[in-house]
């Protein structure tokens, strides 16, 4: 019997390229036994947009559907007009939107997917509001990325690129309410917005091992200690750990300086494999796109 798995991307018009990369490595790298149920919300996407982002499970046994999720439910929440819009809090909507699942998946697009996720979405959640990668301690008197928060109760920081949702508890709990109270409470303070919210109003969180969320930096230097996360990673993971997330990554975070491989002057071939098997509606480059292309570095 087949896996239905759910798994949740948010973004909009301006990031269709790179997100098309993250599904399509999705489904290529799905087991034979795997369904993945996709979904994406998003706040502008054209029904052409749509027709070709669902043109990428076309003939699979995969589906893809889309939600509308109007910006105005965020409104008066801190964000920025760059990278950083209302969107990245439409995660945390997900237990309320999709009540069908106990059990959900979120992933960010900034990514590339090497292997399967049904290993993740069967561990046993019992007890834990979500699954995550722990990336820094908590600590106000080391923490060198991440913002402390004296609301915040956990002793690491959990990033936000990679959850696996128990859906059912956090409807139980009124998980969502806890978030929007978060967020109208800390206000202004909210510095990385979901990820600071999500991990001041959640205490339960399962750790997930490293190579759900690989950095860049780590997977693409010969010595880890060299790249630019290595000072609060080496807090929580061991450098054999973070060595093994290397050789086994189950998908690879493009996050930190080195930008985004759809802007790269020469993305990295594994990701420009992917950009070039996308339908042709598909490989459109927006002037943002093309602005940092032609000041990046790499």
């Amino acid at each position: 019997m087949a896996d239905v798995i759910p798994v949740v991307f948010c973004f909009d018009s301006r990031i269709v390229l790179g997100s098309s990369v993250a599904i399509k490595s999705l489904l290529d790298c799905a087991k034979d036994s795997t369904v993945y149920d996709i979904r994406v919300f998003h706040s502008d996407l054209s029904l052409e947009n749509q027709k070709n982002i669902s043109a990428i499970a076309a003939g699979s046994r995969h589906q893809i559907a889309f939600h509308y999720i109007d910006p105005a439910i965020f409104a008066g929440a801190p964000h920025n007009n760059k990278s950083w819009t209302e969107l990245v809090y439409y995660r945390l909507l997900i237990p309320e939107i999709m009540p069908e699942y106990d059990k959900v998946i979120y992933s960010d697009v900034d990514v590339l997917f090497k292997g399967d996720l049904s290993e993740v979405y069967n561990m046993d959640l019992a007890g834990y509001e979500m699954a995550a990668v722990p990336v820094e301690i908590n600590n106000p008197e080391t923490m060198i990325c991440h913002k402390y928060f004296p609301e915040n109760s956990n002793d690491k920081i959990y990033i936000s690129s990679f959850l696996v949702m128990n859906s059912a508890l956090m409807r139980r709990e009124g998980t969502v309410d806890k978030f929007k109270s978060t967020i109208r409470t800390i206000g202004k303070r909210l510095n990385m917005f979901d990820l600071d919210t999500m991990n001041i109003a959640c205490d339960r969180f399962l750790p997930l091992p490293f190579h759900y969320g690989t950095f860049q930096s780590v997977m693409y230097n010969d010595d880890i200690t060299r790249a630019e996360e290595y000072a609060f990673l080496k807090g929580v993971f061991s450098d054999a750990e973070l060595l093994d997330a290397k050789a086994n990554t189950i998908m690879i975070h493009y996050a930190g300086r080195m930008g985004k491989p759809w802007r790269m002057k020469n993305p990295y071939p594994d990701y420009q494999a992917y950009m070039d098997a996308l339908p042709r509606g598909l490989k459109k480059y927006t002037l943002r796109d093309l602005r940092k292309k032609l000041f990046n570095k790499r």
